[in-house]
């Protein structure tokens, strides 16, 4: 059964009134030179998963954090390590995976997010990849030289290459979010008009009922499917909701037919779009993107607002894309995002007692052909996945899959 890493629904009311009282405070307090990273609190919750439950245990525990006091180092080992608690379940960003990469591409990839290591154990829980191409022709062949077809009749080839990326991550104890299709100006599936209502049933359930069949070994790998992408075009009752909501079903009906304990429903949405699809009955939790140009301040207050708004209805899963480490912007000066900066977001992150994932991107790593030569080598991972990593207390480590 999928292990359904699921966020947080239950918190004691009194810790998260009072913690996301004072994650406002010092996002407010940001623009003025105080930063809200570095503030001691007085308790901190501690999450202990139980694989195959979606009911973590709960404990409170006292905490000082701050962001400037941790260095990178190498991971050195592959063997087994003990189980470290932690605020966040960490993910890994490689959109562009399946249209891209050929298998020994993907081999040497989830080989290396794998092994990598924090100094007492911690390690990534998966990663997150998008079934078609995001920025090109969904119709550019893949690293093994197939097409995707389309929506309505997707090429088996094409899947059987997407079939061997989740048996990798399968093989690897690494679970993984599923992008059934991009929606974004320039990324050639929704608003281009190829994922359309009439073929988007049909489409999730091909994509639920190959990927959660009993005969697919792999199947407990899959944790979440998700929607969205980077559109600021579609909101709450429009063309696109509409689209989304038959995707889920067709995915829904495939996961029932195949006796599969569902996977969760997110939605991953262009920057300040977290306030989109409030109140849909078809999510289970929201990911919003804060992107690229706002600080640890801003995305801190977006996903409290987020959480006021909705979260009650629809768990805030965590942040699905905040500043990729590297990343060079027009809005950041064109300085590359520090490692310190990446840290200091999934910091930020793990001070919301209503958030327990955080996914992280190296750039271009999410664009790459051999995505586990960018930001990572067989000597070890870049310098701010490596600090996130070390941080005492930030990272869990990752649950086994069932076996």
């Amino acid at each position: 059964m999928n292990a359904g890493l699921r966020a947080r629904s239950s918190h004691q009311a009194a810790v998260v009134a009072s913690l996301l009282l004072a994650v406002l405070l010092s996002a407010c307090q940001g623009d003025s030179g105080v930063d809200p990273l570095n503030v001691t609190t007085t308790t901190s919750t501690n999450v202990t998963t139980t694989v195959g439950s979606t009911s973590p245990t709960i404990s409170s525990s006292s905490s000082s954090t701050n962001a400037t006091s941790t260095t990178a180092t190498t991971p050195t080992t592959t063997n087994p390590q003990p189980f470290v608690e932690g605020e966040l379940f960490l993910w890994d960003t490689v959109w562009q995976i399946a249209a891209k990469a050929d298998e020994a591409a993907m081999a040497e990839y989830v080989e290396r997010l794998a092994t990598a290591r924090g100094s007492a154990g911690q390690s990534i829980t998966g990663f997150w990849f998008s079934v078609v191409n995001i920025n090109q022709d969904i119709n550019t062949p893949n690293g093994s030289g197939h097409t995707f077809g389309s929506f309505g009749s997707p090429n088996s080839e094409y899947l059987r290459d997407v079939d061997r990326l989740i048996e990798l991550a399968n093989d690897s104890d690494l679970r993984v979010g599923i992008v059934v299709a991009w929606d974004g100006p320039n990324q050639f599936s929704v608003e281009q008009g190829k994922l359309t209502v009439e073929n988007a049933y049909a489409y999730g359930n091909t994509l639920a009922d190959r990927w959660t069949d009993p005969e697919f070994a792999a199947r407990d790998s899959v944790d979440a499917w998700i929607m969205g992408g980077d559109t600021t075009n579609d909101c709450c009752d429009g063309e696109h909701a509409a689209v989304w909501s038959e995707v889920v079903r067709g995915i829904q009906d495939a996961e029932q037919r195949n006796g599969f304990s569902p996977a969760q429903i997110l939605f991953h949405t262009a920057p300040r779009q977290h306030l989109h699809y409030l109140g849909d009955m078809w999510l289970d939790g929201h990911a919003p993107q804060t992107g690229h140009c706002a600080d640890a301040s801003t995305a801190t207050a977006w996903l409290a607002e987020l959480f006021e708004a909705d979260g009650r209805a629809a768990p805030v899963w965590g942040n699905g894309e905040m500043r990729y480490e590297n990343i060079q912007w027009e809005c950041n000066g064109f300085e590359a995002i520090t490692a310190q900066q990446v840290l200091n977001d999934a910091l930020a992150m793990a001070q919301l007692p209503f958030v327990e994932n955080h996914v992280y991107g190296y750039d271009p790593r999410w664009n790459a052909e051999r995505p586990g030569d960018v930001g990572m080598s067989a000597g070890g991972v870049s310098p701010g996945l490596q600090m996130i990593l070390d941080e005492p207390g930030l990272i869990e480590t990752r649950p086994p899959l069932p076996q």
